[in-house]
């Protein structure tokens, strides 16, 4: 009895009471069953399993200081363990091991350059936080390639950093991983720039993908840092290399791939890739989805009620907009990041929607048609270098591609072009 009035207090207890209470006096079995099936789901089990996951519409930002918090913890985590792994490392083994990579010949073999571009994010005046970003990514990038070069990875690598920061001499985090991996900067002293924030920024890019042409690769990945590759980058950068880029498959055959690429993205925002904002692919996985959660609920039902029911197009119906709704709900992002879990192989490659430029794989033509357009234009307010990338493929008719889910994790909370933390319920 004080249970029962314990949940009349409660105003969703108290909702979702009374739906059950009408869903009782449903005389129909089936109709029962469908109300309850909806009631648990949208106002149970959603809710419940959705209101932590980002890109869900039950997703509930609260307490922003304490997410930002959480961040900061799980960075520090991430710091304490790429410093054990460069106490632990055995610098007599990584010299050679990275000139292996450079070294490869194997037929079919590729020269990709890999380079980190960097600045300062330790002197930002907003708290005493060092987020140390470029430590952690040059961990991931040497720990991922000591395991591709276990399995005998294909491709030849060279791996640097980009330090396009002001006042080289102070940045002492690239100073440090300099004994490591090599360093190129820009600026061999103080340089105070008298350009936009956003045009110094263009400037860097093109100064680091010009530096990074200079060995003749024939791709080069340039990676802002923070940037943190994922478990299986390595393994989507080859499978993307030889059925996307240097091949293409055409009905079921591999040929020769032609198309002008300016470069493949293998990040872009999560809350970007929705199935509400309308690129060509989202609407179509939209519906695919829908019909074989769809389907597959039908089936069971099918299996369970043994009898034929006479409303079966209605149940068929009813069980379709319950499925479109579950897959609404939970969000693009989250059902296609089941992508890496179950396969590297099963990464998609589709036209780059605009924004956004933490790690692009340019091919080496596309890399000089970018330095040259970059080149001409000048960036100012709300006009970055990616909008002079979206100009750059609308002018010279190239292309650009994406590859989904992201192959990267923003972890940059603080922001070196702002001087500001970023809205944590994004990174």
């Amino acid at each position: 009895m004080r249970m029962m009035q314990i949940i009349r207090q409660c105003r969703c207890c108290n909702f979702l009471w009374r739906c059950l209470t009408r869903i009782a006096r449903v005389k129909n079995l089936i109709n029962r069953i469908h109300l309850l099936l909806y009631s648990i789901t949208f106002f149970v089990i959603l809710p419940i399993m959705c209101f932590n996951m980002k890109n869900s519409l039950y997703f509930v930002k609260h307490n922003e200081m304490g997410m930002q918090q959480f961040l900061r913890e799980k960075n520090s985590e991430r710091i304490n363990e790429a410093q054990h792994y460069f106490e632990m490392l055995d610098r007599t083994k990584l010299n050679p091991m990275l000139q292996s990579f450079n070294d490869n010949q194997k037929a079919g073999s590729l020269r990709i350059a890999i380079t980190i571009i960097t600045v300062s994010r330790n002197r930002h005046k907003i708290d005493s936080y060092e987020p140390m970003y470029l430590t952690q990514v040059v961990w991931k990038f040497l720990s991922l390639l000591q395991g591709i070069k276990a399995e005998g990875f294909l491709h030849q690598v060279t791996f640097g950093i980009c330090n396009v920061d002001h006042d080289p001499g102070t940045y002492d985090e690239a100073t440090n991983i300099s004994h490591i991996v090599p360093v190129f900067q820009r600026f061999n002293k103080v340089h105070f720039s008298m350009v936009h924030t956003l045009e110094k920024e263009k400037q860097d890019y093109v100064f680091c993908l010009n530096r990074s042409l200079e060995n003749n690769p024939d791709y080069v990945l340039l990676v802002e840092d923070d940037a943190l590759p994922t478990a299986d980058f390595f393994h989507v950068l080859d499978y993307t290399l030889n059925m996307h880029l240097n091949r293409r498959s055409v009905r079921g055959e591999l040929v020769p791939q032609f198309e002008d690429i300016a470069f493949v993205k293998f990040y872009h925002p999560e809350n970007l890739l929705s199935f509400w904002n309308l690129e060509r692919e989202r609407i179509p996985e939209l519906i695919a989805l829908t019909v074989l959660l769809g389907t597959v609920l039908t089936g069971v039902f099918v299996f369970v009620v043994k009898d034929k029911q006479p409303n079966m197009s209605a149940i068929t119906g009813s069980l379709f907009v319950y499925s479109f709704l579950v897959v609404a709900i939970i969000g693009r992002p989250n059902f296609t990041n089941l992508r890496s879990v179950l396969s590297p192989y099963l990464h998609t490659f589709t036209p780059a929607p605009s924004c956004c430029t933490p790690a692009l794989l340019f091919p080496s033509r596309g890399a000089l048609e970018v330095i040259s357009y970059l080149d001409k234009i000048t960036c100012s307010n709300n006009f970055g270098k990616d909008s002079g990338l979206d100009n750059l493929l609308a002018e010279r008719k190239l292309r650009a591609y994406l590859v989904q889910p992201n192959t990267f994790t923003h972890i940059g909370l603080y922001s070196s072009l702002r001087d500001k933390i970023v809205d944590p319920f994004i990174v």
